[in-house]
């Protein structure tokens, strides 16, 4: 198990200090401050990582806890960069640049307190890969959901807006664009794990399993909500939000609670009756 370094927690402090000047100068209406800090916070955060990898002769992230959320972040800063470089979305990264802190913050304490090393293989990195991908494409689902809710509500009562959010038509086409894309990848996720599980004919009842496939029912009835007219918009929305909520809480079963399966199958037999081995005496 190699643990980051002073060094390497150094510099994803910088990168970490790079993406909060990023949100500042958003909130201050700063667009080179703006675009600039996300640049050298996607800059310093993949060379942290590169570095990282060097240190433990790997060629692929998501390794260990300290790879998969730095990954995360990055990945879900760079998806960030590239819709406001495309197509800026005023209000974007005040929703997304506060989780990208989160999740880098928490790569540096979980990877140098709390280190968990996953095992390697190219089927466990592309369940991986792509469950966690789906989660960076739901992540800007949920901010698309949120400025939608709040733009809505502004709309219907009538309230002066202090910033231009971005149309409802937009933010609803950002949210399913999201969808979209974390539903394939969400799939192409438990397709690869629940054939791993099986092939290795451990117990499906986790909750990580229970968790993973609620979002994955929801965003199911999210992706078919353009079928039934009535069920867009604000609906739509929330559900891209509570969908995010459970794929976060997936993630930290999966980080942070690496006993969720004994917990669970303690709670599974809960009140079965116990099988006493027999006495020493009786056997004799």
């Amino acid at each position: 198990m190699i643990q980051p370094s002073l060094a390497q927690l150094l510099l994803l402090s910088l990168a970490t200090a790079a993406f909060v000047a990023s949100g500042v100068g958003s909130i201050m209406r700063s667009k080179l401050v703006a675009l600039g800090g996300q640049v050298l916070g996607i800059a310093l955060g993949n060379a942290v990582l590169i570095w990282h990898l060097i240190d433990r002769r790997a060629a692929l992230p998501l390794g260990d806890n300290f790879d998969t959320l730095l990954s995360l972040g990055l990945l879900l800063a760079i998806c960030l960069t590239y819709v406001q470089v495309r197509r800026p979305l005023a209000g974007l990264d005040w929703f997304v640049t506060p989780l990208v802190v989160v999740l880098l913050i928490a790569a540096g304490l979980l990877g140098r307190f709390e280190p968990q090393e996953y095992v390697s293989g190219t089927w466990n990195w592309v369940h991986r890969a792509t469950a966690y991908s789906g989660a960076a494409a739901f992540a800007l689902a949920a901010a698309g959901g949120a400025m939608y809710v709040i733009t809505a509500r502004k709309l219907r009562s009538k309230q002066h807006m202090s910033s231009d959010l971005g149309s409802l038509e937009r933010l609803e086409h950002l949210t399913m664009l999201g969808v979209t894309l974390g539903f394939a990848l969400l799939s192409i996720g438990a397709v690869t794990g629940f054939i791993k599980i099986f092939a290795d004919h451990r117990s499906t009842s986790t909750p990580k399993i229970v968790l993973a496939l609620a979002a994955w029912l929801i965003y199911a009835v999210v992706l078919h909500a353009p079928i039934n007219p009535s069920f867009r918009g604000k609906k739509v929305a929330v559900l891209s939000i509570f969908g995010f909520l459970l794929m976060a809480c997936t993630i930290i079963t999966v980080l942070l609670l690496p006993e969720a399966r004994s917990w669970c199958s303690g709670l599974c037999s809960w009140g079965s009756a116990p099988n006493p081995r027999p006495s020493r005496s009786a056997s004799a």
